[in-house]
């Protein structure tokens, strides 16, 4: 049986969640799930924890995979954040502070946050851990960053050995309104870290050019442009004669 979260955790993590979908709201005109969804297909096994790793080009990244582990997966997410101090509110939905620095207070923190990742991965209904490999928000132009193999490996000796490994694309891009469309996909699961990882995620996040307006599946039905809201034809001939 799941334990019951005390009441002031829940509501921290409903009031926290709405300001998510709020920001994604105002920021994007939609949130799209482009290609085969494998929670669907039964490629992701539900009864199995899962790292979703994902390259990190976009200040709303984990905004948007939580979204996704939360409307297509419905399960709860975990992450980890270097600025955790900074931004404690998130703590609620899952996120786990892991400072940078070579400290001992750091190293400590980071130590304390590996094993919880662990231990809450064990639960039910099975967490999704959002992995960002490259360790930092980056450019979209500048590329998917390098990656260690080892990194992956490291963490799989870590995690329980039933952990999912799913590669996710993220992309922002116009579809010519005024605000821009965000675009998700996903590779291939695997079983564990195959030394191939930033290839699979690459392949993943350079198929999302493809996309085209109109198809996918849409996880957050963003503000529409002005464009979309206003119809003003009943004063063409007014200005018309202004022209």
């Amino acid at each position: 049986m799941t334990e019951r979260a005390p009441l002031g955790k829940r509501a921290a993590a409903w009031a926290v969640a709405r300001l998510i979908e709020r920001s994604l709201h105002r920021a994007f005109r939609r949130v799209v799930w482009a290609g085969p969804e494998p929670w669907a297909t039964g490629a992701l096994d539900p009864d199995r924890p899962l790292v979703l790793y994902a390259n990190h080009h976009g200040f709303y990244d984990g905004y948007l995979l939580w979204l996704l582990a939360r409307r297509a997966l419905g399960r709860p997410a975990l992450l980890w954040m270097r600025d955790w101090e900074r931004t404690p509110l998130f703590g609620p939905l899952g996120a786990l502070p892991f400072p940078p620095g070579d400290g001992e207070a750091e190293r400590a923190q980071r130590l304390a946050t590996v094993r919880a990742t662990a231990r809450r991965l064990g639960t039910r209904p099975p967490p999704v851990f959002l992995y960002f490999p490259e360790g930092e928000l980056r450019s979209p132009d500048a590329g998917l960053a390098a990656f260690p193999t080892e990194r992956f490996i490291r963490l799989a000796r870590l995690l329980p050995n039933a952990v999912q490994w799913w590669p996710v694309g993220l992309r922002v891009t116009w579809w010519s309104e005024d605000r821009p469309t965000a675009l998700l996909a996903g590779g291939t699961p695997h079983d564990a870290p195959t030394g191939d990882e930033h290839a699979r995620l690459a392949a993943t996040l350079g198929g999302l050019r493809a996309a085209q307006p109109g198809t996918g599946l849409v996880l957050l039905d963003g503000t529409p442009s002005a464009h979309e809201r206003w119809d003003l034809a009943r004063l063409a001939p007014l200005f018309r004669r202004w022209t």
